[in-house]
Parts: C-alpha cells; structure tokens; sequence
C-alpha cells in the first residue's frame, strides 16, 4: 500500500489529490489546521507550518511513524496582500511558500528514498521562469501580495534543481494550476478580497487541476525536474534554473536557518 503525505491535504487541489489516492486504497497524511476538513479515512496531523520549528517537528513525528513515503505533495499556501513577517521574522510568502518546502523535502527524502519509484509534487504557484531577486528574496521593501506570491513561487524552480541533484532517483514535479476555485485561505485587503470572490466563480473547478497533474504524478523519469502547467511541462534545466541559482539559493537558506 502506498503512502501519500499532502501539506494542505485538508483543502482545495491538495484535498482532491487526497480524496483520489484514499479512493485507490492508499494511506493518505493530511498535514493542515482543521481536521475537521479532512478527508474520511486520512490520518489528520496539525501543523503551522509557517514555523521553522513546526516543520522540523513534523518531520521528527513522521520519520518514526512511516517505514516509506512514495509521493510527498508539498500545497500549504496562503494569501496576503499586507507584508507580513512570522513568529522566526521572515516573510510570511518566504517561509510558507518556499523555506517550509525546501525543510520538508529535505527532511523527507530518506522515507522517499525507501519507495519504489517515489515523487514529490510541489504547486507553488509561479507560472512563469526568471532568475530570483537576489536583492529582495523576502520582498521586505515595496511588498505588493502578488508579487511577493509570485517571488517566493520562482524559488521554488531552484530549489527543484537542488533536490533532484541530491536526489536523483525521486521524480520531481512544480506545478502552476492557475486560477482554481479553492478557498484563497489568508488576509487580503478589501480589493483583492473582491477579486478572491470573483475568482471563485471564475476558476477551474479543483477536480480539472487533480486530472491535469495526476500523470505527472503517478509516472516520469527520475532525475529530471519539470513544470507543468496548462500549457504542458517543461523541463527544469540549465536554461530555465541554471545550476548556479540552485546552489545561491542553497547557500542563503543556509545562512538564514542559521540565524
């Protein structure tokens, strides 16, 4: 049986993933904040993960409770147009969007690399390449919720390079869904709550995001990070993530774990 372990499993794409794989008879993890959203069947863990120091406890309670993960699918977002900085004083897009993934991933990979054929999922809601800017990777001067959403999305495809070159025999997935009618969980001034409620409406429905990714989740070639997103998948490669911004990027994660 395998086991699935879905960062905001409790809601939108994630809890589609979850109710898919629970209907095949796999074991699903829902990490998330209300339990009472999670899917009938799936082993609920609460985690802020937000927090440095949740992260690391999640990854201290499923190292001994799991003997492998096959698929890790990395979800938790949020929405914020105000800047915001968290308990560890970092920026709220920052740490949940790209530092609570690059933690979880690494503090995984062993369980992963148990499995047959494992692969992580990471939709990180940047549908486009670029390099990082590297003079504001926390948007703490000129913070707009969108572009900061956008900023802390463009790590992601570094962080992608890193992995697999650490990991070669893990499948590796980013996924942009575009606009999905999820429940934009978060703290949005009063237009972009307008523009959330819009979207709501106009969004693809979670079920047609679950369908597009399903392939890319079940098979792939390991060692080879891609992108997909409506308009298909694009390798992660020198071109699109050069090396030298994976390993950057490594370096400052390091150093602000550090502090």
């Amino acid at each position: 049986m395998k086991t699935v372990v879905i960062t905001e499993g409790t809601d939108g794409i994630g809890r589609g993933i979850a109710r898919v794989h629970l209907a095949r008879g796999e074991r699903v993890v829902d990490i998330g904040t209300d339990k009472a959203k999670t899917e009938p069947g799936a082993w609920f863990l609460r985690a802020d993960l937000d927090l440095i120091d949740e992260n690391g406890r999640l990854i201290d309670r499923l190292s001994p409770e799991l003997d492998t993960i096959d698929v890790l699918v990395l979800g938790a977002r949020v929405q914020r147009s105000r800047h915001t900085e968290t308990a560890d004083g970092l920026e709220s897009y920052f740490e949940l969007t790209y530092l609570s993934r690059f933690l979880l991933s690494r503090g995984l990979a062993g369980l992963l690399g148990r499995a047959a054929g494992p692969g992580g999922l990471n939709y990180c809601g940047a549908g486009c390449f670029g390099p990082p800017r590297w003079d504001g990777l926390q948007q703490r001067t000129q913070h707009h919720g969108r572009t900061a959403a956008i900023q802390a999305g463009i790590l992601n495809a570094p962080l992608a390079v890193d992995f697999v070159g650490h990991h070669p025999a893990i499948r590796y997935v980013n996924y942009f869904p575009g606009t999905v009618a999820t429940s934009f969980a978060g703290d949005c001034d009063d237009a972009e709550a307008a523009q959330i409620d819009r979207l709501r409406v106009t969004g693809n429905p979670v079920e047609t995001a679950v369908k597009e990714i399903l392939p890319f989740l079940d098979s792939g070639s390991p060692g080879h990070p891609v992108a997909v997103s409506a308009r298909g998948a694009v390798l992660l490669d020198s071109h699109s993530s050069p090396p030298a911004d994976a390993r950057r990027l490594y370096d400052y994660t390091r150093e602000v774990l550090a502090r």
